[in-house]
């Protein structure tokens, strides 16, 4: 018989759509982001006897805060010319 796992080990997971709810975005936007290769996402993690993916919550705070430090508001810079 397999060993219990041990409490302490464990990792907090979630799944897309509550991690979505945990940052108040649609879930839409986090499954993409989760299944674009270039964010860098973990494996992801299944319950037994679930199909729906879990991903670890303090890796998903540091990702989200890292993200949203990179995200920059402004005026558009696609529609200028490039400088010559």
């Amino acid at each position: 018989m397999p060993e219990s796992p041990d409490p302490a080990k464990e990792v907090e997971t979630l799944t897309i759509p509550k991690l979505a709810e945990r940052v108040g975005v649609s879930r839409t936007l986090v499954h993409r982001l989760a299944t674009n290769p270039a964010e860098g996402w973990p494996a992801p993690a299944f319950r037994p006897g679930s199909s729906r993916p879990e991903y670890p919550v303090s890796w998903f705070d540091r990702y989200w805060a890292d993200r949203q430090a990179r995200i920059r508001q402004g005026r558009r810079t696609d529609l200028e010319r490039p400088a010559e």
